[in-house]
């Protein structure tokens, strides 16, 4: 046996290790060079799906163009090659590869791989809608409001080890833009995402992104899974509006700016499509599962929101005032009324039934601080006939079954109700505070058929012919890594009723949803260099890893992702090309992890440097360039 072969088998063994370790810090699975992100598949149709990676380049081409080859094959072993492709990244796009894969085949599943150099990514699985009459079922998770500092996904490993769903729906908050410990941060989980501060520049939101998608589950279920995905406040900041947001201050620059810095790094990181030319961000459109479904996705926080005014005054009553905006009201509209599809179901962000507590409405960031846009939806709907249609939502932490009632709404007979809406707890992020309690809000709020104020989890929404059901569970914590979950509820809309009707049990799925997942680690795991002993091979293991350096060229200040893969220190050396150590900063008392830290090169002339870091011995070094 060749030393290349036994580093490749103890290379394997760390990959697999690697992901049945618990994680308490951000890390990576150095296996998995340098595709340390994983991949991820979204935004299906018949025909095409988005495919996903991110190539952390080795640190001399930091600045670089990188070739990506990328292949979709039918089978695990990548042997029955349906559709290749070749794509060039760079640090404009984060390094970070998105490719819009067309030819395929509806109603089926794929493989797909990326390739850059001598290195294979890990595999991904992936799946194309149905097309026609062709879908009897279907079933989605959903999930929303991931703190990564609140706790463990373990929402997200519970449903990898469900299986039982055809995709993802990811109704917000997938990142939240807090600094470390500013937003219930768990002492018992002990989790820090990077950076520690919050997160504003382009370099901080593509950190922030970076740090989620080395979290084991969530990098996992990506891989197994399409998502389709839409954003909410914490992508950009809290209560974000069209204009500004409650944690955008003055001195944290332009909210213009810092919104389309957010949103350029969700569609950098993320598998969702562009669908707009006009707006290269536009996040809300359709994608329909034969004739049985069409999921409307909006967007209820950017595009057309007004400021929140709280839940009453003339203000909050406006005709004029604008949730959606003129645009997408329209758009959506359009599309509820062409829609061929048995259900319409719309996705979108914020509570759509009203919710109120002492007779006055709660919380002026749903739809009851919109009530005149919330009238217009629900009369077009009623007015032009318009069956079966589900709202889904994230937001606000807590699990709730709502009819969605007009001022003719009988709660007895679910008379006067537009349609229902299934509103799915969060991963991680702390539960609602709302005084008196589930059952007191039920009381005071007859069309709100079940409310969980703390428990975290997610729905399974089971779709077929005959109903909607949506199915809620919880898992057992989030302050250990558990997989664990119980059944909690389950209500149902039958076809062409608007109202909720309570299941005793959940939905059933059809036995053809479970196939091969895909292999956790790649093909093969070739050496990161030949060694010429098994030592050397390990040994290049342990070097640091630099994620990100930004900007090169640098002005002032270069901010670094780097991974540190043992305890103790890192040392930052800038050397000129002659040799001459320029500088040398620490941080010291290291735990394994990653981190951010500035390069200040306010007092370097104009020219090119080389910055060495160095973790116990093992060192990585980068070429940048000072303006």
């Amino acid at each position: 046996m060749t030393k290349k072969i036994l580093f490749s088998i103890v290379s394997l063994l760390v990959c697999l290790l690697a992901f049945s370790q618990q994680q308490h810090k951000v890390s990576l699975q150095t296996c998995l060079k340098p595709f340390y992100h994983g991949v991820a598949s979204g935004d299906p149709l018949p025909n095409n799906v988005i495919i996903w990676t991110r190539v952390t380049p080795d640190s001399v081409q930091i600045n670089q163009s990188i070739v990506v080859n990328w292949k979709v094959a039918t089978d695990t072993g990548m042997t029955n090659i349906v559709q290749t492709g070749v794509l060039l990244t760079d640090s404009s796009a984060d390094f970070t590869v998105k490719a819009d894969v067309s030819g395929l085949t509806p109603n089926t599943f794929y493989y797909y791989e990326f390739q850059s150099g001598n290195f294979i990514s890990p595999r991904g699985r992936t799946k194309t809608t149905p097309v026609g009459s062709t879908a009897d079922s279907l079933r989605f998770a959903l999930v929303s409001c991931a703190n990564f500092e609140a706790g463990f996904f373990n929402v997200y490993g519970s449903l990898l080890q469900r299986e039982d769903f055809d995709a993802v729906l990811a109704l917000g908050d997938y990142i939240y833009e807090y600094n470390t410990g500013g937003y219930s941060p768990n002492a018992t989980a002990n989790r820090q995402w990077s950076p520690g501060n919050e997160i504003i520049s382009i370099a901080d939101y593509r950190m922030r992104y970076s740090s989620y998608k080395l979290d084991n589950d969530l990098q996992r279920l990506h891989q197994q899974f399409p998502f389709i995905i839409i954003y909410d406040d914490h992508e950009f900041a809290n209560d974000a509006w069209m204009n500004g947001a409650e944690n955008h201050q003055p001195n944290e620059g332009l909210w213009s700016a810092r919104k389309a810095m957010a949103q350029k790094a969700f569609f950098e990181w993320l598998p969702v499509r562009q669908t707009s030319v006009a707006n290269p961000y536009q996040i809300y459109r359709t994608i329909k599962y034969g004739t049985l479904l069409e999921l409307i996705m909006l967007d209820t926080r950017i595009t057309g929101r007004d400021l929140q005014a709280g839940t009453s005054g003339a203000t909050i009553n406006a005709t004029s005032r604008n949730l959606l905006g003129i645009t997408q009201y329209t758009w959506l509209t359009h599309k509820l009324d062409s829609s061929q599809a048995k259900w319409k179901v719309l996705g979108q962000q914020v509570m759509m039934a009203p919710l109120k507590v002492f007779g006055i409405g709660f919380n002026g960031d749903q739809w009851d601080g919109y009530p005149a846009e919330r009238d217009r939806v629900y009369n077009y709907v009623l007015n032009n006939n318009i069956s079966n249609m589900v709202v889904i939502t994230g937001d606000i932490h807590s699990s709730w079954a709502n009819d969605l009632p007009t001022a003719s709404y009988n709660s007895s007979t679910g008379a006067g109700s537009a349609g229902v809406e299934f509103v799915t707890p969060s991963v991680t992020s702390p539960g609602m505070a709302i005084p008196l309690g589930a059952a007191a809000i039920q009381a005071a709020n007859s069309h709100i058929k079940y409310c969980d104020l703390s428990n975290h989890g997610y729905v399974i929404m089971d779709i077929n012919k005959a109903r909607t059901q949506a199915d809620w569970y919880n898992v057992t914590t989030i302050d250990t890594h558990n997989a664990g979950f119980s059944y909690a509820k389950s209500f149902y809309v039958p076809d062409l009723q608007r109202h909720l009707t309570v299941s005793n049990s959940a939905a059933i799925p059809r036995g053809s949803i479970f196939h091969t997942k895909a292999p956790l680690c790649p093909r093969s795991i070739p050496a990161v260099v030949t060694p010429t002993t098994t030592t050397t091979g390990l040994n290049d293991l342990l070097k640091p890893v630099v994620l990100s350096a930004y900007p090169n060229p640098v002005n002032d200040y270069m901010t670094i992702q780097v991974y540190q893969p043992l305890s103790g220190t890192l040392k930052f050396e800038v050397y000129d090309l002659n040799g001459k150590l320029i500088s040398t900063q620490e941080l010291k008392d290291l735990s394994e992890g990653v981190y951010k830290h500035f390069i200040d090169t306010q007092e370097l002339t104009q020219g090119t440097y080389i910055l060495n870091i160095n973790a116990a011995g093992h060192s990585q070094t980068l070429k940048f360039i000072k303006n």
